[in-house]
């Protein structure tokens, strides 16, 4: 397999070089001033020349009853070392690992710039690694939809249920009006309640009072899926957005994010194991022990078929009779040569994630099959 032009390019090569900031004792209002003010979801925490941590706009709206008086510290995330001489899939796979779209670049650990999945986004769109594969081979499928109808309060639940960060919008028809993401919802979410100071952070009441036609985005940029991931990548750029609407005869079909890029790059990097990322768990030692066991056993039977480069799996928590609850997963599944999508549901987590895994195993093994099937009579012909 020939080296990717991707893998050449340096985070300093596409990082923004004069990152916004805020300070440790800045308060959460003034942190989400900026992030308006300048289009972004993440602000390196400086206090001098030292780069504390990271405060985010998805962390500030996990905690929505925080008064916007609150100090920045108290929402501080820590972030992984990145430099700029890091190559962009490792840049990419850390992103992933932390969960961020955004983080900044040091070098002698001072701050010389921030590196997005924009940026990623944006390298991809520039070079013609991808201009032959086609977004119905990374695409999420059968995306999560939401109503016009619906609350914006609704809609930050949903995407924080699914771990996505743009929902497709449907009328009351079930066609494809808008979609919303967290940009969308950033308005929404710091409007000042009624008779409040301005830049207070909205009350749940408000929230949940506003309906999304009043705040997602149309109209919408869509692709159909024979399109390909450099002119997918491209279009966010152009557009400024996180992600297009995959469409077939005018039916959300799926949804291509700068995040499946950045998984995509991430799948560039040359590593001896496999890169794993379970997201939509509390910090549980004992039970992610028990689901990388299952996930070791099935990647060592898959090894002997394809060569694995990274696993994504978002469990989901509904709840069901009485103290049980029903987990539902959805996972990415990378390889050297290809994508795989697969999800399952069950009472119990660890025989969800074994039937995930037997659900993955035999999508492989089809595809191999296949493969087989088709050098054989192109042999034959």
């Amino acid at each position: 397999m020939r080296r990717s032009k991707l893998q050449d390019l340096q985070v300093r090569d596409v990082m923004s070089k004069e990152p916004v900031t805020v300070g440790p004792d800045d308060t959460v209002g003034e942190a989400l001033g900026k992030m308006k003010k300048h289009g972004v979801h993440e602000l390196p925490v400086v206090r001098g020349k030292t780069v504390e941590g990271l405060v985010t706009l998805s962390g500030i709206m996990r905690r929505r009853g925080l008064p916007p008086t609150t100090s920045v510290a108290t929402l501080l995330q820590s972030v992984p070392e990145v430099t700029p001489d890091d190559d962009l899939p490792t840049a990419a796979e850390k992103m992933i690992q932390g969960g961020f779209r955004a983080f900044p670049v040091l070098e002698r650990k001072k701050l010389v710039g921030i590196v997005s999945r924009t940026d990623l986004t944006r390298a991809i769109a520039d070079v013609d690694e991808f201009a032959d594969v086609k977004v119905r081979d990374v695409m999420t499928p059968s995306p999560q939809t939401v109503s016009e109808e619906d609350s914006v309060e609704h809609a930050i639940r949903t995407m924080q249920g699914l771990g996505e960060r743009s929902l497709p919008v449907l009328d009351r028809n079930g066609r494809l009006i808008g979609v919303v993401g967290v940009r969308d919802l950033q308005d929404a979410f710091a409007q000042p309640k009624r008779g409040a100071h301005a830049g207070e952070v909205s009350g749940e009441k408000t929230r949940s009072a506003l309906q999304l036609k009043g705040a997602m985005r149309y109209p919408v940029v869509t692709v159909g899926p024979n399109a390909t991931v450099a002119e997918s990548a491209r279009l966010m750029v152009k557009h400024d957005i996180s992600s297009v609407i995959v469409v077939e005869r005018g039916e959300p079909i799926g949804i291509l994010t700068k995040l499946d890029l950045a998984e995509l790059l991430a799948g560039l990097r040359e590593r001896e194991e496999l890169l794993v990322q379970i997201s939509g768990l509390e910090e549980q030692s004992e039970v992610y022990e028990a689901l990388y066991d299952v996930i070791r056993k099935s990647m060592k039977k898959l090894a002997n078929i394809v060569t694995p480069r990274t696993l994504s799996v978002h469990v989901q928590t509904y709840k069901g009779e009485g103290d049980r609850q029903k987990q539902s997963l959805h996972a990415r599944f990378t390889t050297a040569h290809g994508m795989y999508y697969v999800k399952h549901f069950d009472w119990d987590l660890v025989e969800a994630m074994g039937g995930l895994m037997e659900i993955l195993e035999n999508q492989v093994l089809k595809e191999k099959e296949r493969q087989v099937d088709a050098r054989r009579r192109r042999g034959r012909s």
